[in-house]
């Protein structure tokens, strides 16, 4: 392990050790976010989203009930206050036409008759019928035998009713209970003596009736509620289980642990998107910080050994001896080229995975390897050919890939001698069909540097694609080991990845292989 993680664990330690430093104990809003905010009891389940949520939803349904109820519950009453009305209007119609057909001579005779004519058709048990002349009630007539419908007491409101202009309907009411009634002016009075008949029923059965269905549809309604209540509180929480989850992730997340991640299960609505976001955001904040963990290791790594000879140099270096001085800053600029390009391939192994570490253009392949050759053989005299060209057009960043190329040209050269050979090349593998698979994978672009040097082992053969890997034996005792990292990392930028195949004492085949989509490769 570098010393860059080292000094970081030093630095985590003595903040821990300092007693002035901010720790979750201290009550602060950085020392334990999730303790700072943490809520517990009925506070909580209110304020919590799911309360909230199912407490709309039973608000709406509740609303919805009641207005429904009160609609049809006031259209029933109307509906049976018009029942009883045309009942009355009809059964008064009727005694006044009976009397009519006694051919009475005057007002007195005929009301004696309407009065006849009342007995004969004979109230029901709940009705009564009455006659109102002068303004007063003049008889009376109930269907019941125990008690008066029409009560004394009711006559001064019974005789307000009249009206001489047709049909008048109202209700009466005594000691709590209703009379509905219809007063008819009788046609056969005189103006000085008007007289009307009045008939009216008892309409208590029928409204307990209805209060009774108003009672039933509110105990089923407080049913419903509940049901909804105990369904959507139910499906709420599975439903928003996901940002449960997301917050206890969120409370146990910190810049030394960001391992954490949401449990997840299938489904496609919102919050489990926002869940598998939320851990897509997670992996690349682990991701960023295990790369700048990375860089500081590399970085702390390989700066140590260039500014230790600076340091040695400067220390030992005599300042009256022109020719020591002279020596010193050859040596010095050296190391600090050295420690140059060592920080610039490291700043491009840390932005390789960004978006814009690549840029693609279209790239004619014979073009563009011949001018890769242009300018890698001057590197050294070695025999520089091409084994062959695949003749299309790609999508790709040219200057990652000749990067990519030269740097493994530079590779070659270094582990070559003058009369070896060194071969680039590139081919299109085309893509092969499956007896199992019905669309065939993509075709795939081939890109290589080839060498007659001294070869590498096989167990080596990975290792030296990985930062600052060298070969066990052989080679890798030149250079800073990150330039087959930066190869590999502009592969993987494209989509491929970089390999090799090697002999010891025959050579190597530095591969780069790229992945193309259908439109990518145009003959």
């Amino acid at each position: 392990m570098g010393p860059g993680t080292g000094w970081q664990r030093h630095e985590r330690t003595n903040a821990m050790k300092d007693p002035g430093a901010r720790g979750p104990g201290d009550g602060t809003r950085e020392g334990n976010p999730a303790k700072q905010w943490s809520i517990s009891g009925w506070k909580a389940k209110i304020s919590s989203v799911r309360f909230r949520v199912v407490a709309a939803m039973l608000a709406m349904m509740a609303a919805g009930l009641c207005v429904a109820g009160v609609i049809t519950f006031a259209v029933q009453f109307q509906e049976a206050d018009a029942r009883v009305d045309q009942a009355l209007l009809d059964k008064a119609q009727a005694v006044i036409k009976l009397a009519e057909t006694a051919n009475a001579a005057d007002p007195e005779s005929f009301l004696k008759e309407l009065q006849d004519a009342a007995e004969d058709i004979e109230p029901r048990g709940n009705e009564v019928m009455a006659t109102i002349t002068g303004g007063k009630v003049s008889w009376t007539l109930d269907g019941a035998s125990d008690e008066k419908l029409l009560p004394k007491d009711m006559y001064q409101g019974a005789a307000a009713l009249a009206n001489a202009s047709g049909a008048a309907y109202g209700d009466l009411s005594f000691e709590g209970r209703r009379l509905r009634t219809v007063v008819l002016p009788v046609p056969a009075a005189t103006d000085a003596k008007q007289a009307y008949f009045l008939i009216g029923r008892e309409t208590a059965d029928q409204r307990e009736h209805t209060i009774s269905s108003v009672h039933t549809y509110t105990l089923v309604g407080a049913g419903t509620l509940l049901g909804a209540a105990a369904l959507g509180s139910l499906v709420a929480g599975r439903l928003l289980n996901p940002l449960r989850r997301l917050r206890e992730a969120s409370q146990v997340v910190s810049h030394e642990d960001l391992t954490q991640r949401v449990e997840v299960k299938d489904g496609s609505d919102d919050v489990t998107l926002l869940a598998k976001t939320f851990n897509t955001m997670l992996e690349r904040l682990d991701e960023g910080a295990k790369q700048q963990e990375q860089f500081l290791d590399d970085a702390g790594h390989e700066l140590r050994t260039p500014l230790t000879i600076l340091r040695g140099h400067l220390e030992l270096i005599s300042v009256h001896d022109p020719e020591d001085v002279a020596t010193t800053r050859d040596v010095l600029l050296e190391e600090v080229d050295r420690m140059q390009r060592l920080v610039d391939d490291l700043l491009l192994l840390a932005n390789a995975s960004h978006p814009d570490f690549i840029r693609k253009e279209s790239i004619r392949i014979p073009e563009f390897i011949q001018q890769v050759l242009e300018k890698v053989h001057v590197l050294a005299d070695r025999t520089w050919t091409i084994d062959e060209t695949a003749d299309c057009t790609v999508e790709a960043d040219p200057q990652r890939l000749t990067q990519a190329l030269a740097q493994l040209a530079a590779n070659a050269v270094r582990y070559t001698g003058s009369s070896s050979t060194i071969a680039l090349g590139s081919r299109v593998d085309l893509a092969q069909e499956s007896d199992e698979v019905a669309a065939p994978e993509s075709n795939t672009l081939v890109l290589w540097v080839r060498d007659t040097g001294s070869g590498i082992a096989v167990e080596d053969q990975q290792r030296i694609f990985e930062r600052f890997g060298r070969a066990a034996h052989g080679r890798g005792d030149k250079g800073s080991g990150l330039g087959l990292a930066i190869v590999s990392a502009i592969a993987q930028a494209h989509g491929g990845a970089a390999t090799v195949h090697s002999t010891v004492g025959q050579g190597s085949s530095f591969i780069i292989k790229i992945p193309l989509q259908t439109a990518d490769a145009r003959l």
